[in-house]
């Protein structure tokens, strides 16, 4: 648990100092939402739990981006610089090397998806004069199934990331996010609740990103470190 707290919180203070990330992570957890909010206030009609649904659905997709731009850099800039050679060389596993640094991304991508929330809810208020508050339902979700979905998010795109050569992961990044986009829009779907939040909808949403983190964990596990330095430019 030591050792899993060292890799994470090098991984946060490190997501914190990049200020092209940060930067570009505000903008679009910024700018995004206030977009998004004028859209949600035109088509909801004053209803609170559609306009508390719209939010929650820029949330989730905000997260799992922030998840990405977080991850981009994390696990790629030791293979440039050649470091992840001597954390390889470590008496720790690579699936706890992944581990730590998954959260110690996943940390600061949620805490702006919560800001990015915030500015949302804060927009749509201005614009409509609804009560977002009395949404229990949304608390649930930006506490609960956002951050799931944004450790799935960070922790697939550093499975891919270690087991994948430099140009394979320039062209996957936005496949995945894509992929995950497309997924989190066809289970609101199929959901028996709806698209818009309810019980179900949650449940299922939660238990999907957490299906998803034991899968990228388990991808994780069949990479070897030998496969990891084969792919180092």
């Amino acid at each position: 648990m030591k050792t899993f707290g060292v890799i994470a919180g090098r991984e946060i203070w490190l997501a914190l100092r990049n200020r092209g990330v940060v930067i570009t992570a505000l903008i679009f957890a910024l700018w995004f939402p206030v977009m998004s909010a004028v859209g949600i206030a035109a088509g909801t009609d004053g209803d609170a739990a559609a306009v508390a649904g719209g939010i929650a659905a820029i949330a989730l997709l905000v997260g799992v981006f922030m998840g990405y731009i977080f991850c981009s850099d994390a696990f790629l800039r030791e293979k440039r610089d050649g470091t992840i050679e001597t954390l390889l060389c470590t008496p720790v596993s690579l699936r706890r090397i992944w581990e730590g640094k998954t959260v110690g991304v996943a940390v600061p991508a949620y805490l702006v998806t919560l800001l990015s929330a915030v500015v949302t809810a804060a927009t749509v208020s201005a614009l409509t004069d609804v009560a977002i508050a009395t949404e229990p339902l949304l608390y649930l979700h930006l506490a609960v199934v956002v951050p799931i979905w944004v450790v799935a998010s960070a922790g697939f795109i550093g499975a891919a990331q270690l087991a994948l050569g430099m140009r394979e992961n320039q062209i996957l990044g936005f496949v995945f996010i894509f992929g995950f986009i497309f997924l989190i829009v066809a289970l609101q779907e199929v959901s028996p609740g709806g698209p818009g939040l309810s019980v179900m909808t949650e449940a299922v949403l939660a238990a999907a990103g957490i299906a998803l983190v034991a899968l990228a964990r388990f991808i994780v596990g069949k990479v070897t470190k030998e496969r990891i330095v084969r792919t180092i430019p």
